[in-house]
């Protein structure tokens, strides 16, 4: 599990507040319009599948990684897992994924 810095790059996500797992949000994503947020993406989290998938079962719990990032209001972090869909998120100052989301393209 690495957390890269990269060069910043605009994208729209459709975020969902509070987020309790990846399947929940996909529910949410599926049965509402949300609209779309353009965010810059400042950071790259990169894990194996195997912590992506431990990770997006319980989005709500403390990371250390999230805790140490800096960002502001429209910045975030992608997490990035071989075969997984990328997840964007937005701390908002909090030490977990106070907000999280995907693009249409993913």
């Amino acid at each position: 599990m690495t957390l890269t810095i990269c060069r910043p790059y605009l994208v729209n996500v459709r975020f969902s507040r509070k987020p309790t797992s990846l399947r929940a949000m996909l529910r949410e994503h599926g049965g509402y319009y949300i609209d779309e947020q353009r965010v810059r993406v400042i950071s790259i989290k990169t894990m194996t599948a195997a912590e992506y998938d431990a990770y997006v079962r319980d989005l709500t719990s403390t990371q250390d990684w999230i805790a140490s990032f800096k960002g502001n209001g429209d910045q975030c972090i992608v997490v990035r897992a071989p075969a997984r869909i990328d997840l964007y998120i937005r701390p908002d100052g909090y030490d977990y994924a106070r907000y999280a989301g995907f693009t249409d393209t993913d």
